[in-house]
């Protein structure tokens, strides 16, 4: 009976480290007192189980049967409930702390996330979010600090999430060349598809930083394709890009070209913002805008033809 024993206390074990999270692997216990249970269940079937010395009880074969697939419903209930490896207690201060931050309450969020990391300070959910909430309020160097440790812990399936925050804090400490290549181990360690958007344009922006402009072109250029979030800014930052190389371009010929290019680009941002007045004033102000407001990296294009022309095609 030390099996039985042994394996009824595993399972309940693993029921109160899924709440409590005494040893934060809930589902590794569930699986040593499955198997446990199970072998009890085999050494029945051979030898009996013994209930006094006198006398052996040994289980037919369906009831072994019905018994091995409650054992086994058990075991899937236990991987669909600890699939998310975080204590219940803790996520309920941790969904608190998310719904204070929805609201804008950073300091409010920022207490619960402190409280929860000085508990779990090895939860992949709770470095998440303390790398998020410094991220907020632009503490970017502890932003870093605290994805750099998710990194480490981050659960399989996970770890692109940590690495692709982890670049994006690096680009806000002005370290695009980190950011590139942290941006890199995130695609590798597999982003889901929907994902990819957003990582193309965080990509462009960080080779735009590095002046690789045909790098960052390729990036906003994809972005532009999937027609989904950023599509506007995605094709105004082409042009940008664009201007920039028409700074590093003498050839006239190849000068015009560019501009060109980079007008077309315009007018297809001012297209797809066509739709949103917030998008609008924005690129408004970043092409006629004051001195001050407008956008200095479309200078090279200023002045040309072909830029007349497209003031006059958005004004009307």
């Amino acid at each position: 009976m030390a099996l039985a024993a042994g394996g009824t206390a595993l399972a309940c074990l693993a029921a109160v480290d899924k709440v409590y999270g005494l040893v934060q692997r809930p589902f590794l216990l569930a699986v040593l007192a499955y198997a446990l249970l199970c072998f009890l269940l085999m050494w029945s079937m051979v030898r009996g189980i013994p209930m006094r010395p006198t006398r052996l009880l040994r289980p037919s074969a369906y009831a072994a049967f019905i018994v091995l697939s409650i054992l086994t419903a058990g075991l899937v209930f236990a991987w669909r409930v600890s699939a998310d490896p975080t204590p219940l207690v803790l996520k309920a201060r941790l969904d608190q702390g998310d719904l204070l931050l929805e609201k804008g309450d950073k300091d409010g969020a920022h207490e619960l996330y402190r409280q929860a990391y000085r508990q779990f300070p090895q939860s992949f959910a709770v470095l998440m979010r303390m790398g998020a909430v410094n991220y907020q309020v632009s503490d970017f160097d502890k932003a870093r600090k605290y994805y750099t440790r998710a990194v480490e812990v981050a659960p399989e399936g996970s770890r692109w999430r940590a690495l692709n925050d982890l670049g994006q804090t690096f680009w806000k400490l002005g370290r695009p060349a980190e950011a590139v290549e942290y941006y890199g181990l995130a695609r590798e360690a597999g982003i889901p598809d929907p994902e990819l958007s957003e990582w193309h344009y965080r990509q462009g922006w960080a080779y735009f930083d590095l002046h690789d402009y045909d790098a960052a072109i390729h990036h906003y250029q994809e972005v532009a394709a999937a027609g989904e979030k950023y599509r506007a800014a995605s094709y105004y930052n082409i042009a940008c890009a664009i201007a920039q190389k028409i700074r590093q371009s003498p050839a006239a010929g190849e000068r015009k070209e560019l501009t060109r290019q980079a007008v077309e680009s315009l007018r297809l941002a001012w297209e797809a913002a066509s739709d949103s007045p917030e998008e609008i004033r924005s690129l408004s102000t970043g092409l006629l805008g004051g001195p001050q407001e407008r956008d200095p990296e479309l200078q090279p294009l200023r002045g040309t033809p072909e830029w007349q022309v497209l003031l006059r095609d958005i004004a009307k």
